[in-house]
């Protein structure tokens, strides 16, 4: 569907991982819509517990938590949050960056994402300790949540649009 570069280069990055992801247009051939995003995940222990930050304005970081909204009825992926709506109403706007920390007492580590472009962000959503950025989305219908008009951009040629982003990734400890 994409490509994804990655760049280490100690010498003159230091501790600085880049990100070059392209997404190819989103297939709609099916007629149903999808929402693509970039998710790096930590291992070894490391829990959020299902608390980040987020920065609003480029100025300051907001911190986050996860809202669980009862809804009785399942996710699609019968996941660990069954009966819990919380995939739309926990992305939040990231204009520069994303955090979140271990909080399960066994480290100090912190892991900050920062994108090149704002972008809907959320922690936790997909799996544990996962950061999850929206690369594009492709609807064919509105979603009845204020805009009244699907997300469907296509190139000259009916296409959907390729969508390109940097990240850069910094880990504290």
């Amino acid at each position: 569907m994409g490509f994804i570069k990655i760049r280490f280069s100690p010498k003159f990055w230091d501790e600085i991982i880049e990100f070059d992801v392209e997404l190819n247009p989103i297939p709609i051939d099916d007629g149903r819509g999808r929402d693509v995003t970039v998710n790096w995940q930590f291992f070894n222990g490391f829990d959020p517990k299902s608390k980040f930050w987020t920065d609003s304005n480029g100025l300051g970081m907001v911190k986050r938590e996860l809202v669980k909204i009862n809804t009785g009825m399942p996710l699609l992926d019968n996941s660990n949050l069954s009966n819990y709506k919380t995939i739309s109403g926990n992305f939040y706007p990231v204009d520069t960056a994303i955090v979140m920390r271990d909080n399960s007492n066994k480290s100090n580590i912190q892991v900050t994402i920062l994108n090149d472009r704002p972008q809907g962000g959320s922690v936790d959503l997909s799996g544990k300790a996962m950061i999850e950025l929206m690369q594009n989305r492709r609807t064919l219908l509105d979603d009845d949540n204020g805009v009244e008009e699907s997300l469907n951009e296509t190139e000259a040629d009916g296409m959907g649009i390729r969508s390109s982003a940097k990240y850069y990734m910094q880990i504290f400890d």
